[in-house]
């Protein structure tokens, strides 16, 4: 009989190996994948309410509410500056597409010019106070409510950093969208909605 060719052997040897290395580290990816998406999804569930979600002020959260919230920035916010509720609740917010700022005077806000995500904050929190008469703590809570729903990805890395998790590795930046060039990039897709008309695709503009 032929004896078995030694050299075969080892390569078939390494060729086991290999085979068994690439499938640990297969599994490992899938595993951390998964991981990954769980840790995320908790994360979502904890902190971002759902689209129809019922609120303290009675209109349930959807992206169809940003043309109403910022006309209310145009026609009630000038009156709203002048009560201290209105104040106080947005500077204890940050703003979301530029945390370095709060909710009451993101980066780019200045005179009329302000993003149309923070005008949608603003025209919240004035309609709560001038036309529902909710205490400060109240109208922050809500504004705040829907600036999660609004721009999930922000407050979402916020937590993986809180965390120590990187957001980068989840697809995530705590980056502002103001400082990422961002300002016309609609609102549900992680920018700020435009400077001046609201730019928001998502929006259902079909007859009814």
């Amino acid at each position: 009989m032929r004896p078995r060719n030694s050299r075969g052997r080892f390569f078939h040897s390494i060729g086991v190996a290999s085979t068994l290395m690439l499938l640990v580290l297969l599994s490992s990816t899938i595993g951390l994948t998964q991981t990954s998406d769980g840790v995320l999804n908790d994360l979502r569930t904890e902190l971002i309410p759902i689209e129809g979600a019922e609120t303290a002020y009675g209109i349930a959260l959807s992206l169809e509410s940003l043309p109403q919230f910022v006309e209310w920035w145009s026609t009630l916010v000038p009156d709203a500056e002048s009560d201290s509720r209105y104040s106080e609740a947005l500077l204890g917010l940050v703003a979301p597409c530029c945390d370095d700022n709060p909710a009451y005077q993101c980066c780019c806000e200045t005179g009329d010019s302000a993003c149309n995500l923070i005008r949608s904050g603003k025209g919240l929190a004035a309609h709560l106070i001038l036309d529902l008469d909710f205490e400060a703590e109240d109208v922050a809570a809500s504004v705040l409510e829907w600036f999660r729903f609004a721009r999930p990805d922000y407050y979402l890395a916020v937590a993986l950093e809180d965390r120590g998790l990187p957001p980068r590795a989840y697809g995530l930046t705590t980056w502002g969208s103001c400082y990422r060039g961002m300002c016309n990039v609609p609102i549900s897709e992680g920018g700020c909605g435009g400077m001046k008309e609201l730019i928001e695709p998502a929006l259902d503009t079909r007859d009814t």
